[in-house]
């Protein structure tokens, strides 16, 4: 004889996960993008392209992430990808804005002060785009 606690459940849409809410207003135009996975695939290529240049080639007191933080971001970015991928949105998001703001927290200042260089900015836009665009998402548009 069987009981009823050893019986498996089958989640329906009633017991599943909690579904984003669709975004109205300013948000219903930024949410497509947030939940794509290709701003964090570009910043992860961002990051994976920095780390093959010598911190030499930026010329001198050019402030550079040290190389670990770049090819760690790399390949933490790509990961927040392929969990956009896979269809989990929330984690995706989540992973992305924490990461990106880690880095902004990390590397920003230095990253902003004089001698600057277009790449050491770029890689602190696009992880500030990053953070506000799945920060958005994470913070603003799911339940």
């Amino acid at each position: 004889m069987a009981s009823d606690k050893n019986k498996d459940y089958v989640s329906s849409p009633t017991t599943g996960p909690p579904t984003a809410t669709q975004a109205t207003g300013l948000f219903s135009y930024v949410q497509p993008a947030a939940q794509s996975k290709i701003p964090a695939l570009i910043t992860s290529v961002l990051f994976a392209t920095s780390a093959l240049v010598p911190p030499a080639a930026l010329g001198q007191n050019v402030y550079f992430p040290p190389y670990l933080h770049r090819v760690g971001f790399s390949f933490v970015f790509g990961g927040a990808a392929y969990v956009f991928a896979a269809g989990d949105h929330r984690n995706g998001s989540g992973i992305a804005t924490a990461w990106s703001l880690t880095y902004l927290f990390l590397h920003l200042r230095k990253s902003l002060k004089a001698p600057r260089h277009p790449f050491t900015l770029a890689m602190a836009g696009g992880t500030a785009g990053c953070a506000a665009l799945y920060g958005t998402e994470y913070f603003v548009c799911e339940n």
